[in-house]
């Protein structure tokens, strides 16, 4: 086949991606219902390109797929929460078809954490009423900034919620972070990172070099 461009996030069905064995644990984990998955190491070592591959095998079992890049958000989205929550809510809506109702949700005196869990609870899940995979990529954007806290213990809760609540159980979080997060997050029992499956990504061997060279 044609040489592709030597760099960038690989489409699911491109001709020279080599799997790796986190490849077969990804594609394994997204197959159940409620997982919370974490793919984490360096730059330009394929995160991007294995978060395809998960959205693609989560759209062939049936699931609503929905990629989210933090890179969408410009820089003055970060500065403040109330401005990102309700955006965050408001491209949730938007990347899935739906209606916009976040001024319904809004005008209730919550923090932005539970309404934003509410706006996912009771609009979007009820109204998809069929499982969800969320893929969040460079989420390490969110490191550092003043609520970073609140929206990981948010996405914590979510991942806890599954216990108690079936709604909450039809909703898969992908999270791809090319930072390790134990340097910024305090308090482990509100980190989505060490909960689920947590993915390594590392380089690839002299093997997969190899076979890549023999394609």
């Amino acid at each position: 086949p044609p040489l592709e461009h030597p760099e960038g996030t690989m489409p699911a069905d491109a001709a020279y991606y080599i799997e790796r064995q986190t490849d077969a644990e990804a594609l394994k984990a997204i197959s159940g219902q409620g997982v919370t998955l974490t793919i984490k190491g360096p730059r330009q070592i394929g995160k991007s390109s294995l978060l395809m591959r998960i959205i693609d095998a989560a759209a062939k079992q049936g699931k609503h797929t929905l990629y989210l890049d933090f890179q969408m958000f410009d820089k003055s989205s970060y500065q403040n929460g109330d401005n990102f929550f309700r955006q965050f809510a408001v491209l949730l809506s938007y990347k899935l078809g739906l209606e916009n109702r976040t001024d319904e949700y809004w005008k209730l005196p919550l923090s932005n954490l539970i309404r934003c869990s509410d706006y996912v609870e009771n609009y979007i899940l009820k109204t998809l009423n069929e499982p969800l995979l969320l893929a969040m990529d460079e989420v390490e954007r969110i490191f550092g900034v003043p609520f970073q806290s609140d929206f990981f213990s948010m996405l914590r809760a979510w991942h806890n919620n599954r216990a108690s609540n079936s709604a909450w159980a039809a909703l898969d979080l992908a999270l791809v972070t090319s930072t390790e997060p134990f340097a910024f997050i305090e308090d482990l029992n509100q980190s989505p990172f060490n909960v689920g499956v947590v993915l390594p990504l590392r380089d690839f061997s002299l093997e997969q070099v190899n076979e890549l060279n023999a394609l």
